[in-house]
């Protein structure tokens, strides 16, 4: 095929030309049945693409036979596919155990600076030295790093085998935007490759335009397509800088993506940057699988005496305590945030009083709402006990005194 048949397959916008893959599937699927049925192959785009059969001859001339719509349509059912599909999912294994597997596309997202790369590097090197997969059948397109980053990682993936392609760089002229790379996963797939292969898109922002519907269904429907081959795709995402009203993660995107996916995860990160670990708290938005995944991970920060390759060597799985423990952490944070968007007043007001680190009884705290100098813009024993309940365990640490259990609080600092 020449350059300029395959750029034929993209618009002038990059975007992947939706008809002339499913061309390509029909073309494909028509010779595939043509020769389980006996009949001669005709490799001719014409005949296949138009739905023709030439089994006829006139004079020693193939005449073509149009085959009906409904000829089509039962032509592409699954009903003659299922022992093919059924070997298939027989062959289904875990890319990262218990929460991702082959055949499947899934998105992963996560604040700028959670660690990503990190998460899916230390998890990928992991399942290839447990030998859950082959390194060689891992393509990692890395469109999130500068020289740097990109020669690091190239390094590492290099170590265990991977194929490291960066899409600005490349030595190859027809590999170098996105619309190339979809082009050559789909040619891999109607080659009889795409089975077992691995595809990471680091990330998603920089692979494609993820809050354009139309450019984002093409491209998915090019992702579905290499997974539904026996192919893997983990794409990476981002989150938008603000949380929602109650502390929880949004993703940057397209909603209808939730739906275009087959697992779709948050990574919460619970720990600042000056932190030893760092650790991520999985947020199930969804997941196919029969038993959904919770969890989370861990992982060394990088630093002054902790290289990157240390980091993402360090990746692990948390235990089930020390989830249930990240999980009040979390709840924890979210009730902070909610107390600062709803009670933003009233969160002033407590900190100025309890800045001196002593320990002030509830009603030594409701007395202050006399003071107008101390609270200036009204706040009320209900608004203000409301803020209270929510910094509980957070910010204020409670402590009962007396015989009848007097609660005091001490304002702490994170």
């Amino acid at each position: 095929m020449t350059n300029e048949e395959s750029s034929s397959k993209v618009d002038r916008s990059g975007r992947a030309n939706k008809g002339s893959y499913m061309q390509d599937d029909w073309a494909a699927y028509a010779l595939e049945e043509s020769k389980k049925a006996g009949q001669p192959a005709h490799t001719s785009p014409e005949a296949v693409n138009g739905a023709v059969q030439h089994n006829q001859s006139t004079n020693g001339v193939a005449q073509p036979i149009a085959l009906s719509a409904l000829s089509r349509l039962r032509n592409a059912a699954v009903n003659d596919r299922i022992k093919e599909i059924e070997e298939r999912l027989a062959k289904e294994r875990d890319v990262i155990p218990g929460m991702i597997t082959t055949g499947t596309v899934t998105l992963v997202y996560a604040p700028s600076g959670a660690g990503k790369t990190v998460w899916i590097l230390g998890n990928l090197f992991q399942s290839i030295r447990n030998n859950l997969i082959r390194g060689s059948d891992v393509i990692y397109f890395n469109e999130d790093d500068g020289a740097k980053g990109v020669l690091q990682k190239a390094k590492l993936g290099h170590k265990h085998g991977m194929t490291m392609v960066t899409l600005a760089n490349s030595p190859d002229p027809t590999l170098r935007n996105t619309a190339d790379a979809l082009r050559l996963l789909t040619a891999i797939r109607q080659e009889g490759e795409a089975d077992g292969k691995i595809v990471i898109c680091d990330t998603l922002k920089k692979f494609a335009p993820v809050l354009n519907k139309s450019d984002m269904r093409e491209i998915l429907h090019v992702f579905r397509e290499f997974a539904a081959a026996g192919g893997t795709v983990i794409l990476l995402g981002h989150c938008n800088k603000h949380r929602t009203m109650d502390g929880r993660l949004i993703y940057e995107g397209v909603g209808d993506l939730k739906a275009d996916v087959d697992n779709m995860f948050g990574l919460d990160p619970l720990n600042d940057k000056f932190a030893t670990y760092q650790e991520l708290l999985v947020i199930n938005e969804k997941d196919r699988s029969q038993i959904s995944f919770e969890g989370g991970f861990k992982y060394k920060q990088t630093g002054a005496l902790i290289s990157y390759e240390e980091s993402v060597d360090s990746v692990q799985f948390m235990s089930p305590d020390q989830i249930s423990d990240l999980k009040d952490k979390q709840r924890g944070q979210i009730n902070v945030g909610k107390a600062l968007s709803k009670y933003e007043d009233e969160y002033v007001l407590l900190h100025s009083i309890m800045k001196d680190g002593r320990s002030y009884s509830q009603s030594d705290l409701f007395s202050f709402l006399n003071d107008d100098d101390v609270n200036p813009n009204g706040c009320s024993r209900k608004t203000l006990r409301n803020c209270i309940d929510l910094l509980k365990n957070n910010h204020l640490k409670l402590e009962r005194r007396g015989a009848h259990g007097k609660k005091f609080y001490q304002w702490q600092s994170f």
